[in-house]
């Protein structure tokens, strides 16, 4: 577990800003398949605020730069508001058995997985890996406020079932529908989804931990 150390993927920050907003989707059958040896490309989209102009171009730097770790396939797009510059990045990330993505990542650079543990339940749980060095040292290259940090300020974990059999989905400090839960729990049938968030603000247990999300699949 020591190369898959803290959460995410493209964090890009600005005077300590955490990248805003992850969204995750994870599909009950995916999850089982990792179980059986597969590496699933999970889709994520990230999110990230530049809190003034960017007039000198970083963030296209940064971009570049950033293709590297990520899948081939990923859409960078570049847009401008009241409050600065907004970076949104959507592509996929692996999600497997512990030890199949540290094969993985021999051959794939890679800053974000997630980890499938059976303890009895599945627990999924997002995390950088070492890559994450590499890209910060090249971020700061670019500029010495250019950074990586985490957690994200939300990480929406989309839990989505296509299994035939009902899924239980569980988390603990949560925020579903924008209600504050210590335990939260739903019982999914096919088709049916859970939309957990996890708010990585400084008040929050999640800016110290990483996200993870239990899932079981009663007989």
């Amino acid at each position: 577990m020591r190369k898959i150390l803290s959460l995410l993927f493209l964090s890009i920050i600005i005077s300590g800003c955490n990248p805003s907003e992850v969204d995750i989707t994870v599909y009950t059958s995916d999850v089982g398949a990792t179980l059986e040896g597969d590496i699933i490309e999970v889709p994520i989209k990230a999110s990230f605020t530049l809190y003034s102009d960017d007039e000198d171009g970083d963030l296209d730097r940064a971009t570049a730069i950033a293709e590297k770790y990520l899948s081939q396939d990923s859409i960078f797009s570049q847009s401008s508001g009241d409050w600065g510059e907004t970076l949104v990045v959507e592509t996929t990330i692996p999600m497997g058995t512990l030890e199949n993505l540290q094969n993985y990542l021999l051959s794939n650079n890679r800053v974000a997985v997630i980890v499938v543990e059976d303890t009895g339940e599945l627990e999924l749980s997002l995390y950088p890996t070492e890559y994450t060095d590499a890209l910060n040292s090249e971020l700061s290259d670019i500029n010495f406020m250019l950074g990586f940090t985490l957690p994200a300020d939300s990480t929406n974990f989309r839990i989505v079932s296509d299994s035939r059999n009902d899924v239980d989905v569980n988390a603990t400090a949560v925020f579903v529908s924008k209600k504050p839960y210590l335990y939260f729990s739903k019982t999914l049938k096919k088709r049916d989804e859970a939309e957990i968030v996890f708010k990585g603000t400084s008040d929050s247990v999640y800016s110290e931990i990483y996200p993870v999300v239990y899932i079981n699949f009663p007989l």
